[in-house]
């Protein structure tokens, strides 16, 4: 059976199984999949159940919807497929995955945690180097690291 993997923040991966043919996503209580996050539209996207496949269709929403980091607007998913509903990342089980697939959007989870953690800890440093520098430091820099840090550290998370 195909399944949806979303990692919600401060709760982690939760997965949702597709079974209906019409599967609507979004941050509005009557969808199927309710992904509560002020960077996910309403009537965000839909996943329509075709023979054993899943496409997925963005519904105009405001922030978009990306399948492995691109921007779509209708896409067949494919079996280890990463998802991005505005800023909110999952991952696509289709329905012929094996163990070893699963295994595999896992372990993906796994090292985006372990890169999440490196930029988080790499931002922790440069707050406190800014604390204990004892001089000045020119404010734009910083801003500049700090800043290419966090985009690296989301654009890590699937």
């Amino acid at each position: 059976m195909a399944r949806l993997v979303l990692d919600y923040e401060g709760v982690g991966l939760v997965a949702h199984e597709l079974v209906d043919e019409i599967v609507m996503i979004g941050r509005a209580p009557g969808n199927q999949i309710v992904i509560d996050h002020l960077t996910v539209s309403a009537q965000h996207a839909l996943l329509l159940r075709v023979g054993d496949s899943y496409w997925l269709k963005d519904l105009d929403s405001t922030n978009r919807t990306q399948i492995n980091g691109v921007l779509v607007n209708e896409v067949e998913l494919k079996d280890g497929d990463r998802i991005r509903f505005g800023s909110v990342g999952g991952a696509y089980a289709g329905c012929s995955r094996k163990q070893s697939s699963a295994l595999g959007i896992q372990d993906a989870f796994e090292e985006s945690y372990r890169r999440k953690a490196i930029g988080e800890s790499l931002l922790a440093h440069l707050d406190k180097e800014m604390t204990m520098c004892g001089r000045p430091m020119h404010r734009s820099a910083v801003d500049f690291w700090a800043n290419h840090i966090r985009e690296l550290k989301d654009s890590w998370l699937p």
